[in-house]
């Protein structure tokens, strides 16, 4: 028997609110998580999605708007009336919140910044101090902190107070009076130590933490490198303004893996965090008809290298059977390339000073594999050339050493280039993943062209 997946409860919300049976939809709403009921919301459509906003109760609607793209919570927020609005507002994680704020426009912002308690509004303006992709824009301001000479019943009840708004319990910050980080203690040390030990026995001393204006990928190296289930957020004098948690860090790893892959491919632009399905039109041409246009254009210098060059090709036409597969050669191994140092580089393996090692690596990394190729196609050429393939006796090996020659040079060209262009992207100050990998192949299509005619003007009787 064919095995089937079971059908979600999810589904089942979903259906209901299709089939228009509010009353089914409401009593599956307590069975999903916050983030199924977004998905589901994600899925309906305009129409039906309202009908579930409608169903969601007030105290799980925070939860609720968490979970959607910062496009969709702010279309609801902006449309709740001001009773619901101010109690969202003072639900939602004060990370979470400023995003929300920033992705309102300046009127709604305003208005909602008059709905905030004086404490909410103070954090918030203290978060939207810092850019969005820093750890001060990531970072939370809800952690929990205790100073180094209080003893454990003394923390304890100062952690008492706090517990409902903090994230994290399980690393409690030691801080000195001034607010000055002196490391951390876990949750367990409170527990399984006597009431009268001193804060100051149990700290670790451990201040590994980040700069609110350092780069939220630093934050996310940081945390991966040292295994961290949060990371500290200083400002210039050493206080804990705040922590960036470990589920933070997974939404930075996301942003950031995606913005790499879209630039990779030519896609530029802001990201959005919306569904592919529910991102307009408009808004991916935007973002992608830049590059295609670039390239476009780049790719004439391709044809203008084969115009150059068409007496060679006209007097021995079975050059351009290998023609294709040298210039693709090239593309794929730059590509390659390509992605290994961008990689490197986001993991913080790459410094400054590393290019020479990097061209020497890809040097001979290029080298081995041009070697490989170039053998097995003169192979080819000599005894699995189809007949329709005409090359008389007298050119062929001059033929099986152009074609070899061509792709040892072109491979190892093309993987130096490869690697190289991020580095010197780097260099002036631009994003490596800028250098895409349709610019690079559009680069390496035009020097294997060059490279292979050249070789043959020079090697064949042309």
């Amino acid at each position: 028997m064919e095995e089937t997946e079971p059908h979600s409860t999810q589904q089942d919300l979903i259906d209901a609110l299709v089939e228009g049976d509010a009353g089914r939809a409401l009593a599956l709403l307590p069975q999903l998580h916050a983030a199924d009921l977004a998905a589901a919301y994600e899925a309906l459509r305009a129409e039906e999605a309202a009908q579930l906003l409608a169903l969601i109760p007030q105290d799980r609607l925070a939860d609720f708007l968490t979970q959607l793209p910062l496009t969709d919570a702010e279309e609801i927020l902006v449309a709740l009336p001001d009773d619901r609005l101010a109690q969202v507002l003072d639900d939602i994680p004060d990370d979470i919140l400023v995003d929300v704020l920033q992705e309102m426009p300046a009127t709604h912002r305003g208005h909602a910044f008059h709905l905030l308690s004086e404490a909410r509004r103070k954090e918030a303006r203290e978060l939207l101090k810092f850019p969005d992709d820093s750890a001060g824009g990531r970072m939370t301001t809800a952690f929990a902190a205790v100073r180094e000479s209080m003893t454990i019943r003394e923390a304890i009840e100062a952690l008492r107070s706090i517990a409902e708004e903090t994230e994290l319990l399980a690393r409690i910050y030691v801080v000195d009076e001034e607010g000055l980080l002196l490391g951390k203690i876990r949750l367990r040390d409170l527990t399984f130590n006597r009431r009268s030990t001193h804060i100051a026995q149990l700290n670790d001393h451990d201040t590994r933490s980040v700069l609110a204006t350092s780069d939220q990928e630093k934050a996310v190296r940081m945390m991966m490198k040292y295994d961290m289930l949060a990371l500290p957020v200083l400002d210039e004098d050493g206080r804990l303004l705040g922590v960036i948690t470990h589920d933070d860090a997974l939404d930075i790893q996301q942003e950031e893996n995606t913005e790499d892959i879209e630039l990779q491919s030519g896609i530029s632009g802001d990201n959005t965090d919306e569904t592919y399905l529910n991102t307009t039109v408009f808004h991916q041409v935007r973002r992608r008809i830049g590059w295609i246009v670039s390239l476009a254009f780049m790719g004439l210098i391709s044809g203008t290298v084969m115009y150059s060059y068409q007496g060679q090709i006209n007097s021995l036409f079975a050059l351009t059977i290998y023609l294709p597969m040298i210039v693709a050669s090239g593309g794929n191994t730059g590509g390659q390339a390509a992605t290994m140092v961008v990689r490197a580089m986001s993991l913080g393996e790459l410094d400054a000073g590393a290019a020479l090692r990097v061209a020497w690596k890809e040097l001979r990394v290029g080298l081995v594999m041009g070697g490989v190729v170039a053998a097995a196609m003169v192979l080819q050429i000599f005894y699995l050339r189809p007949n329709s393939i005409a090359i008389g006796p007298a050119v062929l090996l001059g033929f099986a050493q152009t074609v070899g020659l061509a792709l040892l040079i072109q491979i190892t060209a093309s993987t130096l280039i490869g690697a190289l262009l991020p580095l010197g992207a780097r260099a002036i100050r631009l994003d490596p993943a800028v250098i895409a990998s349709p610019a690079i192949t559009t680069i390496v299509d035009a020097t294997g062209l060059l490279i292979y005619l050249n070789l043959a003007r020079a090697i064949l009787p042309i």
